[in-house]
């Protein structure tokens, strides 16, 4: 069983949270929710409350095999939280996988990780970095997939679990999901 962790913060936008979560778990993936507050409860973009499961000082991230990084107006503050950034660089140096859905590619390709590779984001949300980017709603390069914003996290959600568990999983949650 593939394993996941997906990275929150304060004001992280609930759907391409919620949705990545509810998607992977259907298709079997272990997925962690991981508070990068320091605090398990996290208020969303649009003020949902809600509990992860882990907090990131306590999680052995060698475990995994990808990490989800969400957007919303915290993505600043994700990418500044301690380790964030370099969990990422890890994760696409071991080629294991790195997600990361509508202003969170931009923060990541702020730092040069994304040179290189193809990449879509939140409009207004793609710095210099080296990425190519696009205006479509997904990208997948290499171990590397980026989402375009709320409207595309069941897409979103669908490549990962295409990533890690194979297309039919992915057409099977697809199907089940009664996506068009």
């Amino acid at each position: 069983m593939s394993k996941a962790a997906v990275l929150v913060i304060d004001g992280v936008e609930e759907v391409e949270c919620l949705t990545v979560v509810d998607f992977c778990r259907r298709a079997g993936i272990e997925v962690t929710t991981v508070s990068v507050t320091g605090s398990r409860q996290v208020k969303g973009s649009h003020d949902v409350i809600f509990h992860t499961d882990d907090v990131f000082a306590d999680v052995n991230f060698d475990d995994f095999d990808a990490v989800v990084y969400p957007g919303g107006p915290g993505t600043a503050a994700l990418g500044q939280a301690e380790g964030t950034r370099e969990l990422a660089e890890k994760f696409l140096t071991e080629g294991k996988l790195v997600a990361a859905i509508c202003a969170a590619p931009g923060m990541l390709s702020e730092t040069g990780l994304l040179k290189g590779k193809t990449a879509t984001g939140y409009p207004g949300c793609k710095p210099e970095g080296g990425a190519a980017w696009t205006e479509n709603l997904t990208e997948s390069d290499g171990n590397l997939i980026t989402g375009k914003g709320p409207g595309a996290a069941p897409y979103f959600a669908l490549e990962i679990i295409r990533y890690l568990e194979g297309e039919a999983k992915a057409k099977e949650i697809h199907a089940s999901t009664m996506m068009p």
